[in-house]
């Protein structure tokens, strides 16, 4: 298959249970294979693989999913942790190691670090990236006006200002932030790093009304910690009880969650539902991140409720958050990666049929009222094809993948065989 080569046809694809209608016939425990047709970049229908057809491209049962998402990176931070190390571990700590690293953010220094993130998350089958940029003050911070302009042929991109919260606390200063943003244009957010150490009520409700008149959705960096007594959820749900919010709201990171009181989650996660409300889990920098004493293996698992929250009804997503920065040493913009530690981290069942849906699902990440899957007629046929790999592996040893992006075959990975050393 060449490089832009439009598909008409995927023939013997193995979808995800979770792309497919309920009626999708079975075999073997799990659904047939199919056959999806592509017109004009689009996907024209999927049904039940039939007998090949000669303009078909023959996947031979291969795994297939819908384009990959990355709703959750800080392309202003990555790979900085060459030269800035923090001194202790935690998130504190991290976060005052960045706001010293900021002393090196030229224009260049910016741009060359975010484009090759995107290139890696491109070639990982990443065809839209939401990147948090620190927000740190009253004006417009030079990261925000710097990727302004990022783009990608492969990978489309929205922006949230990640302000600290105290920054609102100021219905001024708020108004101002929200008018910004909102002038950036429609792929902008707001956004706020809401944590005990900096809770303010007052400032809470200026960001949701400044966001609301404003039209913007958010996504919030909220109850990154294990503390029971955090209260930025609690309050959250409490504000959507008595408050009609127009917009919708990600919210990430959640840790919280996993250490309050098991009704007090649940009644959370009631209210969150009912609002669309969509989770966003950060397990590789959290598990970094919460419970980090030095020199000591951490007792706490820092994840929030994935499983709690997918049977709430609530839209789960998995980010990478930050990559080889002081938040997280580690990372390579794969969203494979992401899930294989959330799998083994929250004792996650079914991971292709199911749980692929947290790394595909462009549709939780919007709140878009859209109906249907991301395979479903009409939609852009947006594809990452996994070759040699199986349901009962995946996505363990599937860094093989073939991307296919609006109808053509756009690029490749092949990860060779293993070669003994006397052959």
């Amino acid at each position: 298959m060449n490089n832009n080569q439009p598909i008409s046809l995927l023939h013997n694809a193995r979808l995800p249970a979770w792309t497919l209608p309920s009626s999708w016939p079975q075999h073997a425990g799990g659904p047939v294979n199919a056959d999806i047709h592509i017109a004009d970049g689009r996907i024209q229908t999927v049904h039940p693989a039939r007998v090949r057809q000669a303009d078909g491209w023959d996947l031979n049962g291969a795994l297939v999913l819908p384009g990959l998402i990355e709703p959750h990176a800080h392309l202003d931070k990555t790979f900085t942790f060459s030269r800035s190390r923090p001194s202790r571990p935690g998130l504190l700590a991290a976060i005052e190691t960045l706001q010293q690293d900021r002393r090196y953010w030229t224009a260049q220094d910016l741009h060359q670090r975010a484009a090759r993130a995107v290139s890696w998350a491109a070639a990982n089958g990443v065809n839209h990236l939401r990147t948090h940029i620190d927000w740190y003050d009253a004006a417009v911070p030079p990261a925000w006006q710097a990727l302004a302009n990022m783009s990608h042929p492969d990978c489309t991109f929205e922006r949230v200002a990640l302000v600290p919260l105290g920054l609102f606390a100021s219905p001024k200063s708020a108004e101002d932030i929200a008018r910004r943003v909102a002038q950036s244009g429609s792929c902008c957010l707001l956004g706020a790093f809401v944590h005990s150490s900096n809770w303010d009520e007052a400032a809470m409700t200026n960001l949701l009304s400044c966001a609301a008149r404003w039209r913007l959705d958010l996504d919030l960096h909220i109850d990154e910690e294990l503390t029971s007594g955090a209260i930025g959820l609690r309050w959250l749900a409490n504000y959507l009880s008595t408050h009609a919010f127009p917009g919708h709201i990600c919210c990430s990171h959640g840790c919280a969650l996993s250490a309050s009181p098991y009704s007090l989650a649940q009644d959370i996660l009631s209210v969150l539902a009912a609002h669309r409300v969509t989770l966003i889990a950060l397990p590789m920098t959290n598990l970094l991140l919460q419970d980090a004493v030095a020199g000591r293996t951490p007792r706490a698992r820092g994840i929030t409720l994935i499983k709690e929250a997918q049977s709430a009804g609530i839209p789960v997503l998995l980010g990478c958050d930050n990559v080889q920065d002081a938040f997280c040493p580690m990372g390579s913009y794969d969203p494979l990666d992401t899930l294989t530690c959330a799998l083994f981290t929250a004792q996650l069942d079914s991971p292709f049929d199911r749980q692929s849906r947290l790394i595909c699902d462009r549709h939780a990440l919007s709140g878009s009222s859209r109906a249907g899957s991301p395979l479903s007629a009409g939609e852009e046929a947006n594809l990452v094809i996994f070759p040699g790999s199986d349901s009962h592996t995946w996505p363990l040893r599937s860094a093989t993948r073939q991307v296919i992006r609006a109808g053509k075959f756009i690029s490749q990975r092949i990860w060779s065989e293993e070669v003994r050393s006397d052959a």
